[in-house]
């Protein structure tokens, strides 16, 4: 198969399944979704603490207008390996984000590490305990991703769309990882977040075997030994979504529906027979979405 950028050499029935999830679906970049990567501080050992050191940090505050300015910026956060398929395991981590620009937008006249230190009296003294560590051959003080100073991190213009509702995944896996997340959680550089319309749908398609073994064939960039692959952004958001109408409008909201059930299910703490109907069905119905019936969706879990 030749087109303008590509040559795809493969057999004529395994190409034909790509021809057709390419004319049943639309790419992810073209719904109404953002995919963003997650929060690369260059210096994880300092920025991202547990829940023992927030509470150091809080203890150590002056005044309780600096402690409830301090809360404020000390987010949970979900690391890669946190996120697993429709549901994550918070590990107590946090992260301290103080974002390039807020210290030349807030310092006035101030000099600006004298406006940080008396405005955040308590991570300053904190921060400052990394003066001589060093993180992969750099300091806390010329590490390549900060911001305008060494207490800010970089610049970045999508730090709030971690507030909202969003489907957070992890990038390298043998299995896709796909949860929804309604708490607000940041996720490190190791995991992406997506924010927009459409997101539980998106997420029972995404997390099927059938659309993680298609999406792993053709869109994943190539494996990682023997099972591994990646969901990197450049290359899900042209894995084609099957599209939705009039025609397979119930079906739609029942994958919704039983999307809802499984998160609120929480696989972690359900793994009985009820969870497991569940997840056949949803199978079921992600690959009737893309007009696939059971010969053609066997033999994609067999060859691809």
């Amino acid at each position: 198969d030749i087109s303008t950028d590509i040559l795809v050499l493969e057999d004529r029935r395994i190409l034909g399944i790509k021809e057709k999830i390419e004319r049943i679906g639309k790419p992810l970049k073209y719904w109404n979704v953002k995919i963003y990567r997650g929060v690369i501080t260059g210096f994880n050992e300092a920025f991202i603490i547990d829940s023992q050191t927030r509470e150091k940090i809080l203890e150590n505050c002056r005044t309780r207008e600096e402690r409830e300015r301090t809360e404020k910026i000390i987010k949970p956060v979900l690391r890669g390996r946190d996120i697993k398929r429709y549901y994550y395991e918070w590990n107590g981590l946090w992260l301290i984000v103080i974002p390039a620009g807020w210290t030349n937008q807030n310092r006035e006249k101030y000099e600006p590490e004298e406006f940080f230190k008396n405005s955040f009296h308590s991570i300053y003294s904190y921060l400052k305990n990394f003066e001589n560590y060093k993180s992969k051959g750099k300091g806390l003080y010329n590490r390549d991703d900060q911001g305008d100073y060494w207490w800010e991190l970089r610049h970045c213009d999508y730090y709030p769309e971690f507030e909202k509702e969003k489907i957070v995944w992890q990038e390298i896996v043998y299995e896709p990882c796909f949860a929804y997340d309604k708490d607000k959680y940041y996720v490190e550089a190791t995991g992406f977040i997506m924010v927009g319309q459409e997101l539980k749908y998106i997420l029972g398609v995404l997390n099927s075997r059938i659309a993680g073994a298609i999406f792993k064939r053709f869109y994943s960039g190539g494996g990682l030994g023997e099972k591994g692959y990646r969901y990197k952004k450049y290359y899900l958001e042209n894995f084609p979504i099957p599209l939705i109408n009039e025609l397979n409008m119930n079906l739609y909201l029942r994958i919704i529906e039983l999307v809802d059930r499984v998160i609120q299910a929480n696989p972690k703490n359900n793994q009985g027979f009820e969870l497991k109907k569940l997840d056949e069905e949803l199978e079921e119905m992600i690959f009737v979405m893309y007009q696939f019936d059971e010969e053609k969706a066997k033999y994609i879990y067999r060859n691809l």
